[in-house]
């Protein structure tokens, strides 16, 4: 009967001595922290075995043993973690009148640098050709000149005024029919007088310029009255007892000048034109004689011109 007891006085001091162990764990220790734990669900009771006889040769020493308790596994440890908190969301009203007028008012601009580059201010475009103004009259002295050898004379030269009238049908061409007038003292030292008709055509280069190039050629028609005081053989006499001759010419001019626009109406011009010719009259007695080249009706020279037109 002392071996029979023996069991179940151990089993009821380990079962007493549990909760005694659990208050004197030293701390940190898993088993006793005190945590929550949820209830788990309600498990049907196990049936216990019967107690198990021992038997021994005596039957009177046979003992009982009991079976040992059903363990039940330990519950889940459950930790609860706190959700974050959603960010608040900034809400902003405004109110009629904000900003003032009642309506919302964005702020100002920041104000920020700007780095200006200077540049070169581009040309001014030249004036535009007027195309109404294709009718021009121009104005101007002349002076004109014959040459210098050891045969002209040494006073010869010529000087006058002349007109022109000039039509611009297009910017680059304009037609040009003069008369001109000059006195003075001609190759072989006679006083003279002509009077050339000249028709001539003008190519502008630039005509949008306010500075215009341009040059012409064409022909030219002319009449020359010489007196001298002096007998000479190149010369017939009057009847009133003085010497003279009339010479008629036909020939061709060609040179170049400037025409600068003063306004769209007047503008300034200056050329140079040189010219050839030879006498269409019947006179027998021949202009100019030459001992080394003989006698000829033929004669050339230069004008120089300066003068305004007035366009319309």
């Amino acid at each position: 009967m002392r071996r029979c007891l023996t069991p179940v006085v151990f089993a009821a001091a380990m079962s007493l001595s549990l909760p005694a162990l659990a208050q004197n764990c030293p701390p940190g220790a898993w088993f006793c922290e005190q945590a929550e734990v949820q209830t788990p669900p309600a498990v049907a009771p196990q049936r216990q075995a019967p107690p198990v006889q021992l038997n021994n040769d005596d039957e009177d020493d046979a003992v009982q043993v009991a079976p040992p308790p059903a363990v039940r596994s330990a519950p889940p440890v459950v930790v609860y973690q706190p959700v974050p908190a959603a960010p608040m969301t900034r809400v902003i009203i405004i109110a009629p009148g904000y900003g003032g007028g009642g309506y919302y008012a964005p702020p100002p601009p920041r104000p920020h640098m700007v780095r200006m580059v200077p540049q070169a201010a581009p040309p001014p475009p030249p004036p535009r050709w007027h195309g109404d103004t294709k009718w021009g009259l121009n104005l101007r002295v002349e002076g004109m000149t014959f040459g210098h050898n050891e045969r002209a004379a040494q006073d010869s030269g010529m000087g006058g005024l002349g007109l022109s009238l000039r039509y611009r049908p297009i910017p680059h061409f304009a037609f040009d029919v003069g008369v001109d007038v000059l006195g003075g003292t001609d190759f072989n030292g006679f006083k003279r007088t002509e009077t050339p008709l000249t028709v001539s055509g003008m190519i502008y280069l630039n005509p949008r310029s306010p500075v215009q190039l341009y040059i012409l050629g064409g022909m030219n028609f002319s009449h020359a009255d010489v007196t001298s005081d002096i007998s000479s053989p190149l010369l017939s006499q009057k009847a009133d007892g003085s010497f003279g001759a009339s010479y008629s010419y036909f020939g061709g001019q060609a040179g170049g000048g400037l025409e600068l626009r003063a306004s769209r109406h007047v503008a300034l011009n200056i050329d140079v034109i040189g010219f050839m010719r030879k006498r269409t009259d019947d006179g027998r007695i021949p202009e100019f004689s030459d001992p080394d080249r003989g006698t000829t009706n033929s004669s050339g020279g230069a004008l120089l011109r300066g003068g305004l037109t007035f366009w319309w």
